[in-house]
């Protein structure tokens, strides 16, 4: 059967929509969503809603990323949505990090799709979440373990857990067992990012969860992630924000 018979199939059966949501309630760990043009919600799967604290697909709809999440992943999560939209193309293995209560990053996998309609307008995203877990991890965050998670996962692990701590190369050698070779190359290939640059981004992402829900000067939210100084923080800070940490606490209602 062709592309064009099945789709013909398709409109012809009329079939339910939510009939193919229910496909991703049974896939151990992975989150789908469906989101409008601004970025509201209007579906996600029965078994993540409890994550963010909803019963039910009613309880969700229309809600923002805002309503649901903490500024820092909300301005990210719709950042992604409009270049999605805007370029008509998916944004694949996107890493996305949330802190949970005690602190620590779990990161998350995210696959955003532009929906878009038979007349070609793009009306909406549609996506996946997974958890990124090591084995020690995978029975808080979900039952999926990713295919990539042995070695590099042990590196990732020992970041997640001492990022605000002065971590070296040699460190992430000895605990995953890669020499420096294969790390960066493990590192590039699942990421998109070197060792250190993920070490960074790390720290700055909570960087900004301290920017927007605390009072911290920047001289401790530097030294409590793990930057050498408030001036080797706020360089890094604007190399990957495009925006002094400063103005972007102002930027968005904190002072």
């Amino acid at each position: 059967m062709s592309m064009k018979n099945f789709l013909d199939w398709f409109n012809d059966v009329s079939c339910d929509p939510v009939q193919l949501c229910q496909l991703f309630e049974n896939i151990p760990g992975v989150s789908f969503f469906i989101k409008d043009t601004e970025s509201r919600l209007l579906y996600m799967n029965q078994k993540f809603l409890p994550r963010i604290g909803l019963d039910s697909n009613e309880e969700l709809f229309g809600k923002s990323d805002f309503d649901l999440f903490p500024p820092r992943l909300a301005e990210h999560f719709r950042r992604d949505d409009r270049m999605v939209m805007e370029s008509r193309k998916p944004m694949l293995n996107i890493l996305e990090l949330v802190f949970n209560s005690q602190g620590l990053p779990d990161w998350f996998l995210t696959n955003k799709y532009p929906l878009i309609s038979k007349d070609g307008t793009v009306v909406g995203i549609i996506g996946s979440v997974r958890p990124y877990a090591d084995k020690d991890n995978l029975s808080k965050i979900g039952d999926l373990k990713w295919e990539r998670d042995d070695e590099i996962g042990r590196g990732v692990n020992y970041i997640r857990k001492n990022f605000r701590k002065n971590i070296l190369i040699a460190d992430l050698v000895k605990v995953s067992g890669l020499n420096h070779r294969k790390l960066h190359r493990g590192f590039i290939e699942l990421f998109g990012i070197a060792p250190m640059q993920f070490i960074t981004r790390t720290r700055i992402e909570s960087a900004c969860d301290d920017l927007l829900t605390t009072k911290k000067k920047l001289t401790q939210i530097a030294n409590d992630n793990g930057f050498y100084d408030q001036s080797s923080f706020t360089q890094h800070f604007r190399k990957q924000m495009k925006i002094t940490p400063l103005k972007y606490r102002k930027q968005k209602g904190f002072s």
